[in-house]
């Protein structure tokens, strides 16, 4: 497998406090690596790190081979199509005022694969894969279910053909049966372009179904496992803000 990401020794303080320390990992095509951790324990604000959108304090992110934090802002610019997000609320990714066809074509036409008309004729196989009719597209964005607005988000996304997902709680919002629905759209679509994923989550049963690898995160501190040693200690994972710091360290290391 190629390597689409390489993460090295990234850390971010915030006052006198780390967010996360030291944090290493790579990514291969195809591959998904899960970010797993209680509510503000930094794995949010590693992925968009990761993407760029806030700045280090130290270490660097490797992107096919070109650290992101050098570049100038063309050269940004360029890989922007590559490096996509799927946001816990997708509503932010649309124009309230706008009917959603504007906001599914937006990204080709920003980034110059065609005119409107045209993007929208490339778009309708996809538009039909993750299960939305058409007509959908002539609605505004407050018409429309939580589920058919991710729908319509991975859209956006994967009309680009990125190379790298971060994927952060992207069902957590959603019904138990559109949660599946989402996730295996997901899975479909990242086996079909082979994309590099991580994904953000808190709940242990979705790290188990999409990842390959697990980031537990805890204190600054992430460790990465395979997701079969990761259910072996699900349950002391889940009752980590009970347990001695000591103890926690040690079941993670032993």
């Amino acid at each position: 497998m190629s390597s689409v990401l390489q993460v090295t020794n990234l850390s971010k303080t915030f006052g006198h406090g780390d967010i996360f320390r030291d944090v290493s990992f790579t990514l291969n095509a195809g591959e998904t690596i899960g970010l797993f951790g209680p509510s503000g324990c930094g794995k949010s604000t590693l992925g968009r790190c990761i993407l760029g959108l806030e700045k280090l304090t130290k270490g660097s992110v490797l992107f096919e081979g070109k650290d992101i934090f050098r570049l100038d802002r063309k050269e940004r610019s360029c890989l922007q199509a590559k490096m996509q997000m799927v946001f816990q609320h997708p509503e932010v990714s649309f124009d309230p005022r706008r009917r959603l066809i504007y906001s599914v074509t937006e990204p080709l036409v920003y980034h110059e694969k065609g005119e409107s008309e045209d993007v929208l004729h490339s778009l309708l196989p996809l538009i039909h894969a993750v299960g939305l009719h058409p007509g959908i597209l002539d609605k505004y964005p407050g018409q429309l279910s939580g589920g058919e607005l991710q729908r319509a988000m991975m859209v956006r996304i994967y009309s680009l053909s990125p190379h790298l997902l971060i994927a952060d709680e992207p069902t957590s919002m959603l019904d138990m049966s559109v949660q599946a629905q989402i996730l295996n759209l997901m899975k479909e679509m990242q086996k079909k372009n082979s994309t590099a994923c991580i994904f953000i989550s808190h709940d242990p049963e979705v790290m188990q179904v999409m990842c390959d690898r697990i980031g537990v995160m805890s204190e600054g501190k992430c460790e990465i496992m395979n997701k079969n040693y990761f259910s072996e200690w699900i349950q002391p994972l889940l009752v980590m803000d009970t347990m001695e710091k000591d103890h926690y360290e040690c079941l993670l290391t032993s």
